[in-house]
């Protein structure tokens, strides 16, 4: 019989890539939820001063940015110029 050990990493280092930011290298952790059985919660984070924390940075602040404008009435939304 195969076997197919799986490996749980519980904590480390993934790089994912951002179409308009590019690639952005995280630290993560990842924990158990024992109130709910099979699930875990995982929190990506980015080293202070490193280029990740900066484009997390911009993200959050492009985010805010769409949000706000969700808000605005249908005549004031910002107009996009597409490629």
């Amino acid at each position: 019989m195969a076997r197919h050990d799986v490996r749980l990493h519980h904590a480390g280092t993934k790089t994912f890539r951002h179409p308009a930011i590019g690639d952005l290298t995280l630290d993560y952790e990842s924990m158990d939820l024992h109130a709910d059985p099979g699930l875990n919660l995982t929190v990506y984070t980015a080293a202070p001063d490193t280029a990740a924390h900066d484009a997390l940075r911009l993200l959050a602040t492009w985010a805010a940015t769409l949000e706000a404008a969700s808000h605005l009435p249908p005549g004031d939304q910002p107009h996009h110029q597409g490629r």
